[in-house]
C-alpha cells in the first residue's frame, strides 16, 4: 500500500523536469498578482486523498506545507513530516523563484519507481504557471531517455514533459469555496518503455514494453494572493504482457490511480 503511495506521488516529480519559454498572447487576460505568495512563514494545510482504481483503496492524509527559506528571490518549502500529496511532494525539493508573472522551480529530484533504482531528475527553471501568457500555451519541454539494468533486463525509458497554461477565471468554485481570481496550469508526462533481448548470440532486438502514451496527467489551481489551492493528479498505464513467453518484467504491471490534495486552512502574509 505505502509503495503504492509513493509511485504515484513520485510520477509526478518527473513533470518538474523542464525548460522555460513563454509568449504574451492577447487569447488570456493578464492576470497580475501574486499568485504564490512565498513568505517566511507562510503556510497551506492540504486534505489528501490518494486512491488506487484497480483495487478499490483510498489513503486520506493531512500535509502542512510552510515556507522555510527566504533569501533573496530564492525560497523552500517544507511539509511537517513526509509529503503526501504529489505538488507537495515536487514543490519541497525545488528552490523556487518568482516573477511578476510566472513560479519556476530548480534543483535535484529524486524518485521511486517499482522495479527501478531511485532515479534523480534535475531541473532548471521548469515553469509551473505563467499569468501573462495564452490558454494552452506549452511553458515548457523536455525530453530524455533513462536507463538501467534490472534483474539482467534492460530497461529503457524514454519520456517527454511538458507544462501547458490553463484557462484564468474571475471566479472559481473549488473545495466547497468560492475563490476569486483563479488561473490552471497543467503538467503531463509521456513516456515509452523498451527493452533489449538476445535474439540469437550477439543479435538483440528492443521490444515495447509500455507503448508511449501520457501516463500522468495533473492540473493545479492557483488563487491570487493564497497560492495552490487545489492539486488533482491522474495517474494510469498498462505494461505489454510477456507472461505467455516466459518473460516476467521487473516492472510493475499496472497503476490506475488519482492524487488530489484540497487546501483546507492556510495563513499567508502580506508581501
Amino acid at each position: 500500500m505505502k509503495k503504492l503511495f509513493r509511485i504515484t506521488s513520485i510520477f509526478i516529480l518527473l513533470l518538474s523536469v523542464a525548460s522555460c519559454s513563454n509568449n504574451d498572447n492577447d487569447d488570456n487576460p493578464v492576470n497580475s498578482g501574486n499568485y504564490f505568495p512565498l513568505t517566511l512563514a507562510n503556510y497551506w494545510n492540504y486534505n489528501v486523498t490518494n486512491r488506487n482504481i484497480d483495487l478499490n483503496q483510498t489513503q486520506n492524509t493531512r500535509d502542512s506545507l510552510y515556507v522555510s527559506l527566504a533569501n533573496n528571490n530564492t525560497f523552500g518549502l517544507s511539509v511537517n513530516g513526509i509529503a503526501t500529496g504529489t505538488m507537495n511532494t515536487i514543490l519541497t525539493q525545488l528552490d523556487l523563484t518568482r516573477t511578476s508573472s510566472t513560479l519556476l522551480g530548480t534543483g535535484s529530484i529524486t524518485f521511486p519507481f517499482e522495479g527501478l533504482d531511485d532515479l534523480q531528475i534535475g531541473v532548471n527553471n521548469a515553469i509551473f504557471y505563467n499569468t501573462n501568457t495564452s490558454v494552452n500555451e506549452v511553458l515548457s519541454s523536455v525530453d530524455g531517455t533513462i536507463e538501467q539494468t534490472i534483474e539482467g533486463l534492460p530497461i529503457i525509458a524514454t519520456y517527454i514533459l511538458k507544462t501547458v497554461q490553463g484557462t484564468a477565471s474571475p471566479s472559481l468554485f473549488l473545495n466547497n469555496i468560492n475563490y476569486d481570481n483563479a488561473i490552471e496550469s497543467s503538467l503531463i508526462l509521456e513516456l515509452t518503455i523498451t527493452t533489449r533481448v538476445e535474439v540469437i548470440p550477439g543479435s538483440f532486438v528492443d521490444v515495447l514494453i509500455l507503448d508511449t502514451q501520457n501516463i500522468l496527467e495533473i492540473t493545479n489551481h492557483y488563487v491570487k494572493d493564497i497560492g495552490l489551492v487545489r492539486s488533482e493528479a491522474s495517474i494510469s498505464y498498462q505494461l505489454e504482457d510477456f507472461s505467455q513467453i516466459g518473460i516476467t518484467l521487473p516492472l510493475a504491471g499496472s497503476l490506475h490511480a488519482t492524487s488530489i490534495q484540497a487546501l483546507d486552512t492556510h495563513t499567508v502574509a502580506e508581501e
